[in-house]
């Protein structure tokens, strides 16, 4: 009661706006907006017969109430390929056919299990555990069942040229001494590892990610475990990606390849986004030369900063138009100064809402065309409409694919996070006691394991 009261308290909260607040005014909202039938069209939706999503879930349990500060974190992908020309029959028709939905939606998966503060591999410190363990998570991923090529493989193909994987990469600094790379010292690291020539440490291609530099040894690890996450999700796509391009290049312009949440990279992986960026741009350049629509990629959000500003302007902005997002209003509506650069440490794609013709709004980011970085500063080039030459074509595809089984949501969005999540209430406290009964030095604590709220009186 006594904060309550306190006059300097409420001065401070009486002082704050909301910078993503809605506008007072229809006119900054609609000179950013343009009806998508004016927009260029590069392909036909028609032509589009699949796609393929890729969604991650993540958790970190606590394994006993004697020791609360021993963690294990549990990952999955998931990939869902989709017929799109299944579901295009299926919106003519009165009653679906759950059996036909089924028919048209496949889908894999792959689970990790990574070692959260307190849990060592003998002879190992807590960070040289999770860089080993993270290694192996790489190298055992398959991106499909049907193939050979692994997440590792994912990670030197982004850092090579198209159709020419990378042998090694390089790295800023070596985590075992923190000798930083110049001109005359070199580290790098292979599908094989490497060595540090100053401390002789054995260096792992997973080190590129630099999830170890956010390992915590003392609490939770739920962040670095995101990252992972995050990147798997992306190396899985550059995976499906490339190994279309090398054998049946075709199939790039009948598939759209969405992503669960925004083209960027952030924190540690932030330096990524340029591989990103390049390769992706070498591979719609290497299309284009063999008369094939770009690559369709692009990123949905369900939630966030964005897609809680897009629901408060929904009403500004007409169906069937997209808004583009400029530096200068990214900079207001999210509290930034003037004259900062959004996005250009981050983003390999650029974020668009769209509001489609059933007047649900999307907040989608889509590559840019080869060549042009999707934010550089504010420059009217990367900020023109004809610099995101499939943007149009997207939309269309996606006002196909809306469903009302939650807000903000696409049909292949909807399945892959389905195939992905990991499950809470009974289900987590399964992943706790499978812990607990597979660490040596752990006994099985039911006190641990909770029940879920509806069985509590």
């Amino acid at each position: 009661m006594e904060t309550v009261k306190n006059e300097a308290v409420k001065a401070a909260l009486q002082r704050w706006t909301i910078a993503s607040a809605r506008p007072s005014g229809k006119a900054s909202i609609s000179e950013l907006c343009l009806p998508l039938g004016e927009l260029p069209l590069v392909g036909n939706i028609d032509e589009v017969d699949f796609s393929i999503t890729v969604d991650g879930s993540d958790t970190e349990v606590d394994t006993t109430r004697d020791h609360p500060t021993v963690k294990v974190g549990y990952l999955r992908v998931a990939g869902s390929v989709v017929r799109l020309d299944v579901f295009r029959q299926l919106s003519r028709v009165k009653h679906i056919d759950p059996r036909e939905v089924r028919k048209s939606h496949s889908e894999y998966a792959f689970d990790v299990a990574l070692p959260g503060s307190q849990l060592t591999r003998p002879g190992m410190s807590g960070v040289e555990t999770w860089r080993t363990e993270l290694e192996d998570f790489l190298h055992n991923s398959r991106f499909d069942s049907s193939t050979e090529m692994t997440l590792a493989d994912g990670l030197l193909a982004l850092h090579g040229t198209r159709g020419n994987a990378a042998t090694s990469i390089n790295l800023r600094v070596c985590p075992a001494c923190g000798q930083k790379a110049n001109a005359k010292f070199t580290l790098a690291a292979g599908k094989e590892g490497g060595s540090c020539p100053s401390c002789h440490a054995r260096l792992y291609l997973a080190d590129i990610l630099r999830t170890h530099e956010e390992y915590n040894v003392e609490g939770s690890n739920f962040t670095p475990l995101g990252r992972v996450m995050t990147v798997a999700e992306r190396l899985m796509s550059i995976c499906y990606l490339n190994f279309f391009a090398d054998t049946a290049p075709e199939v790039l312009q009948h598939t759209l390849f969405i992503t669960d949440g925004p083209l960027a990279l952030f924190g540690p992986l932030a330096p990524l986004k340029r591989r990103f960026e390049e390769h992706l741009g070498d591979l719609s350049t290497w299309c284009l030369k063999r008369d094939l629509v770009a690559p369709l990629v692009v990123g949905i959000e369900k939630s966030g900063a964005f897609v809680e500003h897009a629901e408060l302007i929904k009403d500004l902005i007409p169906p069937g138009h997209v808004m583009r997002l400029t530096n200068a209003y990214i900079n207001k509506i999210s509290g930034r100064p003037e004259n900062n650069h959004y996005g250009v440490d981050e983003f390999y794609g650029r974020r668009f809402i769209y509001r489609t013709r059933t007047g649900d709004p999307l907040v989608i980011t889509v590559l840019p065309a080869a060549g042009l970085s999707p934010y550089d500063g504010g420059s009217p080039e990367v900020e023109g409409w004809e610099a995101y030459p499939t943007l149009r074509l997207i939309c269309e595809i996606l006002d196909s694919l809306r469903t009302r089984m939650y807000q903000h949501a696409v049909v292949p969005i909807a399945l892959a996070h389905s195939a992905a999540a990991l499950p809470l209430g009974v289900g987590r406290s399964v992943l706790t006691m499978m812990a607990q009964q597979n660490i040596p030095g752990l006994k099985p604590d039911l006190q641990a394991v909770q029940p879920p709220t509806y069985f509590k009186g």
